[in-house]
């Protein structure tokens, strides 16, 4: 598993998108990291120097299930 250390405002669909390519993981490294510590689930925007877990995917990981409910189209 990888770490990354989040930037000032960073959110979990952008650290996504930028370990992933695409933000569609934004749930399952929710999930990861709020096993780890359940504080990190209520966190909307990161303060800088935060350590999020990068969980490995498999190819076919990335579906509208992983999506936030938020995200998911209607």
């Amino acid at each position: 598993m990888r770490k990354h250390i989040t930037i000032q405002a960073e959110t979990y669909d952008q650290i996504a998108l930028g370990e992933y390519g695409d933000d569609l993981a934004t749930r399952e490294m929710m999930a990861e990291n709020g096993t780890r510590d359940p504080r990190l689930l209520s966190v909307w925007r990161f303060d800088y120097g935060v350590t999020i877990d990068i969980p490995e995917r498999s190819p076919d990981a990335a579906t509208i299930d992983t999506l936030p409910e938020y995200r998911r189209p209607e």
